[in-house]
């Protein structure tokens, strides 16, 4: 199963922004998010005359609402596919709704997401960053976050990322794992400017930034690419990690500005879709 997905999710015709790309990776993923209670795996495959795989679909599934791995279809009919995710729309009633993330060149897969009535909510980019091409600072102004930290943080991460998936508080719990990290960017009087929150998986030698948010009253003086630059030194001091990738809202013209500033570039084009259950 992970060769098939390494293989069809390298190619942009077919690739899915929440599958990985080394199998490696898709494989850990799989084990950690798939495996259900009964030892089953959330996913449907079908294969062809030779046993091998054609096409497949899984949910990563949380609560009423599942990511949606694929469709992955080597063949060009939808036909297959409308089966599978049929067999899954049985299997898992209880879901209500569904989440794609499809690269722009996926083309076959969003002639599906009109067959499903399916609505697009959101362009993404998947911006890259080689160690080899970045050249890091040696003066870091921001520091570790401190216990005496978290007022002023927490009001400045709700107000820059109201609806999201770490809060202030889980995030400060989270930095009891070794390899979670939360720097801040202070001001003379001790004011913080800025903030952000990344982590490393060492066993994948995959680097996460999940937050990065300026207050508005220090945006425009420099202080976002100044942080960015600091947080990429320190992720690739660690030996595993060769690059670095983020997820972007492709319209956000000013923070892209500054990813691009310090060296990334664009790979993927992802367009959203949820599809909602009747």
């Amino acid at each position: 199963m992970a060769n098939f997905l390494y293989e069809v999710n390298n190619q942009k015709s077919s690739h899915i922004g929440y599958c990985g790309d080394k199998v490696e990776e898709i494989y850990a993923t799989l084990k950690k998010d798939f495996v259900q209670e009964n030892g089953r795996i959330a996913f449907y495959i079908a294969k062809n005359i030779e046993g091998k795989i054609d096409a497949a679909i899984g949910l990563d599934i949380d609560g009423k609402s599942a990511e949606v791995w694929g469709p992955f279809n080597k063949t060009s009919s939808h036909v297959l596919q409308q089966k599978i995710w049929g067999r899954l729309l049985e299997e898992y009633p209880t879901i209500r709704s569904f989440n794609f993330f499809l690269n722009s060149d996926n083309h076959i897969q969003q002639e599906f997401m009109n067959i499903l009535q399916a609505t697009k909510t959101g362009e993404h980019l998947i911006l890259e960053l080689q160690k080899e091409n970045f050249e890091g600072v040696l003066e870091f102004k921001s520091t570790k976050y401190c216990d005496t930290d978290y007022q002023a943080f927490e009001y400045l991460h709700g107000a820059e990322f109201p609806d999201t998936y770490y809060d202030a508080k889980t995030i400060v719990a989270r930095l009891n794992d070794e390899y979670c990290f939360l720097r801040v960017l202070k001001s003379t009087t001790g004011e913080i400017l800025g903030y952000a929150h990344y982590e490393v998986d060492m066993e994948l030698g995959e680097a996460f930034l999940h937050y990065i948010a300026i207050s508005p009253s220090a945006k425009n003086q420099g202080y976002g690419t100044m942080l960015l630059n600091e947080v990429i030194t320190e992720l690739f001091t660690f030996l595993t990690i060769k690059e670095i990738k983020l997820c972007v809202e492709r319209k956000n013209d000013q923070a892209n500005h500054i990813y691009f500033k310090v060296g990334f570039t664009e790979k993927d084009i992802l367009f959203n879709y949820r599809l909602k259950r009747g």
